[in-house]
């Protein structure tokens, strides 16, 4: 017998519910139905579920029903900030107006997305630009600074949330000393923790869950606690009685960051800045500090250089490794040491003087923390053990980065998340391979959890609506004329599609190859990767009808973009992870070491996984309709091409491009006449 909760939610979903009434053109989906009672359940039995439900299943409405009925505290953690975003706005809302439900929901954020009014006073009175364009800003930042009541910084009209003009304001961890700040009652961080603190329903992303939860995980704090059956966070997530992690596919990746540590040149460069900077303001005692600052910025930029050549991303030597890598380093830590030194001389009892003096005392203190995090982090990669962790730096243009990875995550997750007596719930369209969820759940630590499963299988016409391309002819994607091949075999499947189109690259050198072949070639609006802010190409591509989006792995996933804006998607080759890269090699090894397949295991399932994510661009919604080509014969020709085809979608395949031609012109007419007649 279903329980009162699970009612409750048929109730609420059923063909003249609730939802019903308030949703222009509601159809009933039984697989959301089915999900949502599946999620009542381990709400009231405290269960984890794990629940794969496929694109247009309507799989938000499907847990955050029962989350709010139950009544219980929940934390809804999504993989990108675009869908807290759409969860905040529009979602939450429509539940709310229409089950009649009350409940409060607050969306929070990290650190770095709040305005911080100490700095914000500091930086007003005499503005500093990084890049002297962004001084254009000035004047709309001082009217939100005024005005704001939430301090996110995405709200700020005419100001990108990705300008470097928000670093030297917003409310990141080394730069804030609560104790020193004579703003905290208008802290606008603290006030949105509060706010989280208070509601039912707290939004999250996944890089804020697993910030905190490595926090709780270093401090020793890795039970519930003394409130049993409610989750108790590091620093920042409230305690809470269920957790949602919405596109789970990517918990794994996101968790490895967190649990990890990362060092990157320009965290370098800037500290060096704010070093030169207050040394400038204060003088006097900061004199020594000037030449020691700019000998860590030169060694910080000599050792980075070393890391290897072009945009990749390098394995570093070990430990006991040597290498001109090594030796730069080295020199680093020592220029750091003086540093970190120099600055501790400082007087401790400036901050007791007040004005100029207490700011100048806050700025040593604030530095000397910074300093020491920093060498603390770089200290971090340079020991890292191999059998466990793996160092490795990447390259992306003027960007560097050294990072310390953990090899496998799964162990740490066991440890931290599963064993507590609370209900989770794991959805993504993408977490089984051939219908077993055994991957996955063993990627994320649930391989000894009783877990529950479900899969709720695609409901649009795919067969009816999307055909499956694999060009014949084509050279292998490891051959050297593939790029250039690539790029005109993508030339001639826009021409079928007249744009309207998403260019999936699995690499840089595939990404620039096609934009150095397609650009000024093409009577569409081509948009590239790198351009611009990822969510401005987005929005622009699907403001337009026929133009080009090309991307690489950023946009594999997330983009949602229903409609004729997206009516093909081409993928240059299937998605399987480099061996060479550090990561990846790694865990290959790891496998190995323990007898088993890395290529079955692990490679194999990963690539079939992001196939799917990339082949989910395509359909949103049931009337739309396109093509995906993918440029990779492999899929064809190769023994493993088969587990890819069984795992996608139930469409027609053709290697012919007058069929891809015959396809886009049968709904291009039968669009036209529909138009025809709405004008009769």
């Amino acid at each position: 017998m279903p329980g009162d909760l699970a009612r409750r939610v048929g109730l609420a979903l059923s063909p003249g519910g609730p939802l019903a009434r308030a949703m222009k053109g509601y159809e009933p989906r039984p697989g959301q139905l089915r999900m949502a009672l599946a999620w009542a359940d381990a709400l009231e039995k405290s269960h984890v579920l794990i629940a794969e439900a496929a694109t247009g299943i309507g799989k938000t409405l499907a847990y955050l029903v029962p989350a709010v009925l139950s009544g219980r505290k929940t934390v809804v953690s999504t993989g990108t900030r675009t869908l807290q975003q759409q969860l905040a706005e529009n979602d939450i809302p429509l539940v709310r107006d229409a089950i009649q439900y009350p409940f409060s929901c607050a969306v929070l954020k990290g650190r770095s997305n709040y305005l911080c009014m100490r700095r914000w006073r500091r930086f007003r009175q005499e503005p500093m630009f990084e890049f002297a364009r962004e001084a254009a800003y000035f004047p709309a930042m001082q009217a939100f600074a005024e005005a704001t009541r939430t301090g996110d910084v995405s709200e700020c009209r005419g100001v990108p949330e990705d300008a470097r003009a928000w670093g030297e304001v917003n409310a990141r961890s080394e730069m804030c000393d609560p104790y020193a700040c004579g703003e905290t009652d208008r802290c606008h961080l603290m006030e949105a923790r509060r706010r989280a603190a208070a509601a039912d329903v707290v939004v999250v992303n996944h890089h804020l869950f697993f910030a905190d939860l490595a926090l709780r995980h270093r401090l020793g704090a890795v039970r519930p606690g003394d409130d049993e059956g409610r989750w108790r966070h590091g620093e920042v997530l409230p305690r809470t009685d269920a957790v949602v992690f919405d596109e789970a596919h990517g918990i794994e990746e996101t968790a490895s960051v967190y649990f990890g540590v990362s060092v990157s040149l320009g965290r370098a460069r800037e500290l060096a800045r704010d070093l030169k900077r207050a040394a400038a303001k204060a003088g006097g005692g900061w004199a020594p500090t000037l030449p020691l600052a700019e000998q860590f910025r030169l060694a910080a930029e000599s050792a980075f250089d070393a890391v290897g050549e072009g945009d990749n991303r390098f394995p570093l030597p070990g430990p006991t490794g040597g290498g001109r890598f090594r030796e730069k380093a080295a020199f680093l830590v020592r220029a750091g040491e003086e540093l970190s030194l120099s600055l501790s001389d400082g007087s401790p009892r400036a901050a007791e003087r007040g004005g100029a003096a207490a700011d100048a005392g806050q700025d040593r203190e604030a530095l000397l923390r910074r300093v020491r995090s920093f060498f603390e982090d770089l200290g971090a990669v340079l020991s890292a053990d191999s059998a466990a962790a793996v160092a490795w730096a990447e390259r992306r243009g003027v960007s560097v980065s050294l990072h310390r990875t953990p090899v496998e995550i799964s162990a740490v997750l066991a440890g931290t998340l599963w064993e507590d007596p609370v209900p989770f719930l794991l959805t993504s369209a993408t977490l089984s391979v051939s219908g077993d969820l055994s991957f996955f759940r063993d990627r994320a630590g649930l391989a000894r959890v009783d877990a529950r499963e479900l899969i709720v299988d695609n409901e649009f016409d795919f067969e009816g609506r999307a055909l499956f391309y694999v060009p014949r002819g084509l050279p292998d994607p490891s051959d050297p004329a593939f790029p250039a091949a690539a790029a005109g075999e993508t030339r001639e499947i826009l021409d079928c599609s007249g744009g309207g189109a998403l260019v999936l690259c699995t690499s840089y050198r595939t990404l620039a190859a096609l934009t150095d072949s397609l650009r000024g070639e093409l009577p569409y609006t081509l948009y590239v990767q790198g351009d611009a802010p990822r969510t401005q190409l987005l929005r622009e591509f699907r403001d337009g009808e026929d133009t080009v989006l090309i991307g690489t792995g950023t946009f594999w996933e997330g983009v949602d973009v229903p409609g004729a804006s997206l009516r093909c998607v081409v993928i240059d080759k299937l998605p399987f992870a480099s061996p060479s890269d550090p990561v990846t090699s790694a865990r290959i090894r790891a496998l190995r070491e323990r007898g088993e397949d890395p290529f079955d295991g692990y490679q194999l399932p990963e690539a079939v996984l992001a196939l799917r994510q990339g082949v989910g661009r395509l359909l949103r919604r049931g009337d739309d309709y396109g093509v995906v080509a993918l440029l990779d014969g492999r899929v064809a020709t190769r023994a493993y091409g088969g587990l890819f085809r069984a795992n996608l979608p139930p469409m027609k395949w053709t290697r012919d491009r007058a069929d891809v031609a015959a396809f886009f012109h049968r709904f291009r007419e039968a669009g036209d006449s529909r138009t025809k007649e709405g004008k009769e």
